[in-house]
């Protein structure tokens, strides 16, 4: 799902080629927080142009090139973009893969809805790094130790996250 949101991500703000998509992803380094690859990015078009979530804009020749086909997102593809990134955050999943897609996208106008979720969040965070096991065995106790400090380290870079979108909602509301 990282690399449709990627997509529907880049085409939310204007229409591209795959390669271009491609281009963009690796020049923001990107590639480094999620797989990208031409078999990926590819299958991911067809799936999302088969749920008309994306359509084709135009084709064109470039250079004496073979032709390449310009995308753009439907409303369809919009409102998919916006509940997939939702559904990142309902999963609770730190998996970067998925996460920092959804951050990277999420869309002004849905900050209100995600907070409450990233909020949710971080009180399970919370709620596990709480708890106390005493194992008799060193290399278990090693394990729960290190689990509660990326829970805690989770939980601070979820936080973060919540004051830059709050930040985001009052210079929002600033220009209203």
């Amino acid at each position: 799902m990282s690399i449709q949101i990627v997509i529907l991500g880049l085409l939310n703000k204007e229409p591209y080629h795959p390669y271009e998509m491609k281009k963009v992803i690796i020049e923001k380094k990107w590639d480094q927080l999620f797989s990208v690859t031409d078999g990926n990015l590819y299958h991911a078009i067809r799936k999302l142009k088969a749920n008309k979530w994306i359509e084709e804009q135009k084709t064109e020749e470039v250079n004496n090139r073979p032709s390449r086909t310009v995308y753009r997102i439907t409303q369809e593809g919009t409102n998919h973009l916006a509940s997939s990134i939702g559904e990142v955050f309902q999963q609770k999943s730190m998996d970067p893969g998925s996460l920092y897609p959804a951050l990277l996208f999420i869309h002004p106008s849905h900050l209100i809805e995600m907070k409450p979720l990233i909020i949710d969040w971080i009180t399970d965070l919370d709620n596990k790094s709480e708890s106390e096991m005493k194992y008799d065995m060193q290399i278990p106790n090693l394990i729960h130790k290190h689990y509660k400090s990326i829970n805690i380290a989770h939980k601070n870079f979820l936080q973060e996250v919540i004051n830059h979108i709050e930040s985001l909602i009052a210079h929002a509301n600033e220009d209203d």
